[in-house]
């Protein structure tokens, strides 16, 4: 099978194919998946198991990729831990703060499932409040949330980019707001790596999660968080078990006290090396570079639906807007224009509720199609896509 290639590099998509689904699943550099295969054929270890000399190598894997998480966002301080998904990243985060019956949970009718349920699995279990931004809440965001913010404590749990309608917030903005009201600041970066440089030098929210499979552009079943040095400090694991237990009495257990302390059971090393390889990847084609590319694509694609009749533009006056377009049509079902795309020019796009039925029940439609570039995606597969949806509709 060929591939296709961009900025010097291969990528995991065959020619021929319009690959404008990145919000959903990124498709990784080919020299990622190599790096996996090559895992299993020279190292194969499991890291912090024993003294073998394939458990050493496991681990130091495992170290080398920690770190170049913490340098790709310029984060020395922080800790970085690595999950198989964000979900349990943030359940796990939510369940492992003490008092969580008298905080609040302020986060926004924006944001999909994999923030919400989790918020809402704290709700049901502790009595956690959850106070929901609006659309017209996200217009005045800073402002708004000060006016949420009632006490120290509070958890701000919001996304750098919102998977329903592409909207950019400016984190570093927020978290300054939160250090200065006592709050804690929750923050889901999924959407915005790979596509523009973040840098946490400065500005560390107490946690930051994200796939490994979206912006990243690394493996399925990755995830990773990095925690501020006083969050690492003051939460106690839910899950715990197999490595991040260092001792074990009839009633008690120590936790390691390296970053692998949010890590138990056996953690999937081949493709947390993989993903530190996407992001060497992409810092190496150059994070400015990509932003820029993808700028340019995404007002071409805005400018274009416009013009599009029967089809709406999904958005708020006014702000900012990264690499995610959604649209509703009032002449056909979203799935049903999902499958004119593949069947015509080889497609793929995603279609429906975006696993955001709080903002779904905001719209005047149904369902959605929701087209999400990355760095792979060119400006003639953008002009093919919109010819296709003008000459359908």
């Amino acid at each position: 099978m060929s591939f296709i290639t961009r900025f010097g590099e291969e990528f995991t998509i065959p020619e021929g194919k319009i690959y404008l689904d990145s919000a959903t699943m990124g498709k990784m550099p080919v020299s990622s998946l190599n790096k996996m295969i090559s895992y299993y054929k020279e190292i194969n270890g499991v890291a912090i198991r024993s003294m073998s000399q394939e458990a050493s190598s496991a681990t130091k894997a495992l170290d080398n990729s920690r770190k170049e998480v913490r340098n790709f966002f310029n984060s020395s301080e922080s800790h970085v831990s690595f999950f198989p998904t964000r979900e349990i990243a943030l359940t796990n985060a939510l369940f492992s703060l003490d008092k969580m019956k008298e905080r609040k949970i302020i986060t926004s009718i924006l944001e999909e499932h994999s923030l919400l349920a989790p918020a809402i699995r704290a709700h049901s279990s502790h009595g956690t409040k959850i106070n929901y931004l609006t659309l017209d809440d996200e217009k005045n965001l800073i402002q708004s949330l000060q006016e949420k913010i009632e006490k120290e404590g509070n958890i701000v749990l919001l996304s750098s980019l919102t998977v329903t309608n592409g909207v950019k917030r400016d984190w570093k903005e927020i978290s300054k707001l939160c250090k200065d009201m006592g709050a804690l600041l929750f923050l889901d970066i999924s959407q915005t790596i790979g596509h523009e440089i973040i840098d946490f030098s400065e500005t560390l929210p107490d946690l930051v999660i994200s796939s490994g499979c979206i912006g990243a552009l690394g493996p399925q079943g990755t995830a990773f968080q990095i925690t501020c040095p006083e969050m690492y400090e003051n939460m106690d694991p839910l899950l715990v078990g197999g490595g991040s237990v260092i001792a074990l009495e009839e009633y008690l257990y120590i936790l390691e006290k390296s970053d692998s302390k949010f890590e138990p059971g056996i953690i999937n090393v081949p493709s947390i090396v993989a993903l530190s390889n996407s992001l060497k990847v992409l810092s190496h084609i150059g994070l400015d570079k990509i932003a820029n590319h993808e700028k340019n694509l995404i007002q071409m694609l805005r400018k274009g639906i416009r013009d599009i009749q029967n089809i709406t533009l999904m958005g708020i006056e006014g702000m900012d807007f990264g690499p995610i377009v959604s649209f509703g049509c009032d002449k056909f079902e979203a799935h049903d224009i999902a499958l004119v795309l593949e069947e015509r020019k080889n497609i793929v796009s995603r279609s429906g509720a975006l696993c955001s039925h709080l903002f779904m029940y905001e719209q005047k439609y149904n369902d959605l199609v929701r087209i999400s570039t990355h760095l792979y995606n060119t400006e003639e597969e953008i002009k093919i896509l919109l010819e296709v949806l003008k000459e359908f509709m």
